[in-house]
């Protein structure tokens, strides 16, 4: 078989299991990629074991000398055992479940699963959770001898719930909670269980939300300078980099932006946001202007694709999801001279928590920060203000004036 064959149908293969686009990104990149590359070295694409054996070799020599990492060295081996079991096989290993040790499901489980997974034409997200959550409970039935849904009631789901609360964090209980009340809701109108217990489900779960910083507008500044302009990379990644930096759009709404989504006479972009599926118009700055004018005649590639920002490299074709974005955005970050640690939340979205802070402390109203950037829930648009510290020591009040009583 042919290696770049094999690839594109695992890739198809992960896609229909419900692994996330940037998954499935991650996996062709860090994996598959490096194995095709040595292939290619060695003017073959046809699959050989000798070949194989031979990059087995050659990335064990390479872990050996520290010229890669332990946890890299993984992932290149995880690839080629994927390909090599694949090719033999024509099926995938799922080392996503086996490190869960989730149980191979019943015909009966399994055909319940497929069948609400069929029933509605789900987000690639919310059907990766969807099959985490099936996958998780129907086993953890199973293990409790429990083969039919029929003889699930309150008591049993409790008992899960229970369990799952002692190793979860209240992020991933929160999960459970939300997508096992679907689950019963879907279960009681198709006649398995005789009850949605939604009243069961209906304890809440506070969510663990750490607020995490803003970009600094000096760093921005720093991280813009070091483009080079000149390049057709340059022009794109600017203009990419400004559309966060001044408008704050998520990376997956500039990725999915479109040319008819510009409206030059009118000074607007208008764009469908991929998280809410909710329009959104936003003004078209002068200096978001001057930039995506400058990429589209000057350094996008010509091809049909009517996204806006095309890849460099043949073939031209749009970013797959927003990972792309994210690694560009650091990659400028590390050649101004910015460190970053992990989880440190300086990355490509602290763009967006920058003008919402910003809007917040020029003394916008929070409905309207909520408009420009799309919230549809104003919750979430709350949270901006406590990034805003100076302001909120304005809020603090002292006792001065008020008597205190000791009795």
């Amino acid at each position: 078989m042919n290696v770049n064959d094999m690839v594109l149908q695992m890739i198809d293969l992960q896609k229909q299991r419900g692994y996330t686009p940037a998954t499935v990104l991650c996996n062709y990149r860090d994996k598959y990629v490096p194995l095709i590359v040595f292939y290619e070295l060695h003017d073959t694409r046809e699959w050989d074991p000798e070949i194989t054996k031979l990059y087995r070799d050659h990335i064990n020599r390479r872990v050996d000398s520290g010229e890669i990492c332990q946890n890299w060295y993984r992932r290149l081996k995880s690839g080629v055992d994927e390909m090599e079991h694949f090719h033999e096989t024509g099926k995938l290993i799922w080392p996503f479940y086996q490190r869960r040790r989730v149980c191979e499901l019943s015909d009966y489980y399994q055909n319940v699963k497929d069948e609400y997974l069929k029933s509605e034409d789900f987000h690639s997200n919310t059907r990766g959770d969807i099959i985490w959550i099936c996958d998780r409970y129907f086993s953890w039935l199973q293990s409790q001898g429990i083969n039919s849904l029929e003889k699930t009631n309150s008591a049993v789901i409790q008992q899960y719930i229970l369990e799952c609360s002692k190793e979860m964090a209240s992020s991933s209980l929160y999960n459970i909670r939300l997508y096992m009340k679907n689950l019963y809701d879907y279960l009681y109108k198709r006649g398995y269980v005789a009850d949605s217990y939604e009243l069961l489900f209906s304890f809440r779960v506070s969510r663990e939300r750490p607020q995490q910083s803003a970009a600094d507008p000096d760093e921005v500044q720093m991280t813009l300078s070091v483009i080079d302009r000149h390049t057709s990379q340059g022009r794109r990644d600017y203009a990419i980099i400004l559309l966060g930096a001044e408008l704050g759009l998520r990376a997956g709404d500039i990725i999915h932006m479109k040319l008819r989504d510009i409206d030059w006479a009118g000074g607007e972009i208008h764009i469908c946001q991929s998280k809410t599926m909710e329009p959104l118009v936003l003004p078209l700055t002068k200096n978001v202007g001057e930039a995506l004018q400058d990429y589209i005649l000057n350094g996008r590639p010509k091809c049909d694709y009517e996204e806006i920002f095309i890849r460099l490299h043949a073939p031209h074709q749009p970013f797959v999801d927003g990972t792309g974005i994210q690694y560009l955005y650091s990659r400028y970050r590390r050649k101004a001279g910015l460190s970053r640690k992990a989880f440190d939340g300086k990355g490509f979205h602290s763009l967006r928590r920058s003008v919402g802070k910003r809007m917040v402390t020029s003394g916008v109203p929070v409905t309207t920060v909520a408009q420009v950037l799309g919230h549809t829930d104003i919750n979430s648009t709350q949270r901006y203000i406590s990034l805003d510290s100076v302001h909120l020591k304005e809020c603090a009040l002292d006792f001065h004036g008020i008597e205190v009583d000791n009795g």
